[in-house]
């Protein structure tokens, strides 16, 4: 309740107490409107004053002992009641203030309503109630704010974004907005837009740390990799007291193989004064130094504050390294259960039952159906494809392939997605022939705009794109096809062990069972295709490949045509100056060949036992012994 401005006709000391008040001496109105304060129509105004000056003065319980008479008297008065209301959360009496305000359309009133029903987790009222505040306070940036929480938690990204815009629009000096927009821009895998929010903020709060690891966060989602690190290391000299800004200068620098700059951070810290936290950072720098005992001591010690999916995969990974299966598994189970947690709700078909869904159309009869293929394009030869199954050994593979001169490889970049988008829901048997021609130019576009220089052989490493051979041939017919294979017991277990970025297929690994399912269908696709169309492959054998690389090498060089060149060979070498590797195998790849990955399945039997009736037939297929 606003009491009324004084005029002549007020009585001079209701008069005095509402000028104290407004000139923010509420500490001065408090007092003398207490003096004159009761529960009667000439009392009523100073109660009204009283409870309001308590609030702001924080004192939640002396504000209840003048509102709440006061809203005995005047029980109709809405504003009288959003102001008892407050008074009522001030003191911790939630379940008062929420029946005192449930429903109603004052927004005083259904903020409250809101904000309890937000602390319990009854979100669709509380979205509800947030709707009728802003049907009468639109410009109200905390409750928009507020609203983009919510949608935030329930992977309602585009909600949240609108939600968190409008905030912003009507409150463009908070930062705090503008990074619960980033964050839901990073869950929503929206690189270039978090850019340019946290950019934006960055401008308008230079001096605030977390505004600047947001900044860095969001350069390092765009591959900005050395303009990230530059960011966090003046974060690191300006604020040199432990805090997020380290743990992510530190992943920065173990992500991009730079231990000894790992270790020069770690090095820097004041042991006496270092928080829990620092022992993620122990830990990755003792498993990248091969000193695995010390990683573990350091991995147990890691606090809850550090999110579970690193925490855990961590620990998997270090107790797989000591031979400790049954530590590793349970560490890697808890790791998927804490993506899924934070991963948006699954919505429509799980990208297994999407394949499936391809695979009931890829009939003899569709395919007969097809209109001639288009002629080669003199301009750029059919790409080569190299697919596989996450984990199969396609990153050892490419790094190698990096080697030759001949061929431009890009990494997991998305240019037949893009162009797949294109083609919507076409019929391929139906498409003509300017339409494929079309869709092979958008696809070398795309490519260029990833990095390829048009001149080179392009080499599109993209393992799952095995499930889409069929399109790719009908957009490409003399395209290759490299296959990477490996034992498929190992490639699942591999897979449910990675600590992927959860998009809609990388889902399908945070279970084993889905996991082997999706391998699977998978893979079941990939026959299909060869069954129906003339499709040119050639499979390489990782555990061949890491016991006899130029015995498993030179038959592919040979089938595509190309000359030797020892630089194969030197796949360290090559991972040293490719950049940052994009896949969960980037820490590999700069070690020499091992082969401690071969069988490693066989450790793990009882758990995998529940799915090799899925594996096995498989793995029988492609020759490996039982």
């Amino acid at each position: 309740m606003q009491p009324a401005p004084p005029t002549a006709t007020l009585p001079p000391a209701l008069a005095e107490a509402i000028r104290l008040r407004q000139a923010g001496d509420a500490a001065g109105a408090l007092a003398l409107a207490e003096r004159h304060a009761s529960p009667s129509e000439a009392g009523a105004p100073f109660l009204a004053i009283a409870g309001l000056a308590a609030l702001e003065l924080g004192d939640g319980a002396r504000a209840l002992s003048h509102l709440e008479p006061l809203a005995r008297m005047r029980p109709d008065d809405e504003e009288i009641r959003g102001d008892y209301a407050k008074a009522l959360l001030a003191v911790g009496r939630e379940d008062d203030a929420l029946a005192l305000s449930a429903g109603s359309a004052l927004p005083a009133l259904a903020r409250i309503e809101a904000w309890v029903r937000q602390q319990r987790s009854e979100f669709g009222p509380a979205v509800a109630a947030y709707a009728r505040v802003l049907q009468g306070e639109p410009t109200d940036a905390a409750s928009w704010n507020n609203l983009g929480n919510i949608h935030a938690g329930a992977g309602h990204f585009d909600q949240a974004i609108t939600a968190f815009e409008h905030a912003i629009t009507y409150q463009p000096d908070e930062p705090g907005m503008y990074l619960n927009l980033a964050d839901v821009l990073r869950r929503a895998d929206l690189g270039g837009p978090r850019l340019k929010v946290a950019r934006d903020v960055a401008e308008l709060a230079p001096d605030n740390r977390a505004v600047q690891t947001e900044l860095a966060m969001a350069l390092a989602h765009n591959e900005l990799l050395d303009e990230a690190i530059a960011v966090l290391e003046a974060a690191v000299a300006r604020w040199p007291e432990f805090g997020e800004s380290h743990l992510e200068l530190g992943r920065l620098y173990e992500a991009t193989n730079r231990t000894e700059a790992l270790a020069a951070l770690l090095a820097s810290l004041d042991p006496a004064t270092t928080p829990p936290e620092a022992a993620f950072l122990h830990a990755w720098l003792a498993q990248r130094e091969g000193r695995f005992e010390d990683a573990a001591r350091h991995a147990e010690a890691i606090p809850p504050t550090i999110h579970p999916m690193r925490r855990e995969a961590l620990i998997g990974n270090i107790a797989e390294r000591l031979g400790d299966s049954a530590r590793a598994f349970a560490a890697f189970t808890a790791m998927n259960a804490a993506a899924i947690a934070e991963a948006p709700p699954r919505r429509g078909p799980s990208y297994r039952e999407g394949v499936e869904a391809d695979l009931a159309r890829w009939t003899p009869g569709w395919a007969a159906r097809w209109t001639p293929p288009i002629s080669p394009d003199p301009a750029h030869r059919d790409p080569v494809f190299l697919v596989g199954f996450p984990r199969s050994g396609t990153t050892l593979l490419d790094t190698m392939l990096m080697g030759l001169p001949d061929l431009g490889v890009l990494e997991e970049r998305p240019m037949l997605a893009e162009t797949l988008r294109m083609a919507g829901n076409a019929d391929l048997a139906a498409l003509t022939a300017s339409q494929c021609a079309q869709l092979r130019a958008a696809y070398f576009d795309s490519a260029r705009r990833n990095g390829w220089d048009g001149n080179r052989w392009l080499v599109d490493k993209h393992p799952l794109n095995m499930a889409r051979a069929v399109a790719i041939h009908r957009i490409f017919p003399q395209a290759r096809f490299i296959l990477a294979e490996r034992h498929p017991a190992d490639v699942v277990l591999s897979c449910f062990m990675a600590n992927f970025t959860l998009n809609h297929a990388m889902r399908s690994f945070t279970e084993l069972e889905e996991a082997a399912r999706t391998y699977d269908t998978v893979f079941r696709a990939w026959h299909r295709a060869g069954e129906l169309f003339p499709i040119n492959a050639h499979a390489v054998r990782y555990e061949r490949l890491v016991e006899d690389p130029r015995g498993e090498l030179q038959p592919l060089v040979e089938w595509l045509g190309l000359g030797w060149d020892d630089r194969l060979l030197d796949h360290t070498e090559t991972a040293r100056s490719r950049g940052r590797v994009r896949t969960a195998s980037y820490a590999q790849i700069g070690e020499q060949l091992y082969t401690r990955a071969r069988g490693r399945w066989q450790r793990y039997g009882d758990q995998l036992a529940p799915v090799m009736s899925i594996l096995a037939p498989w793995a029988e297929r492609m020759g490996y012994d039982a």
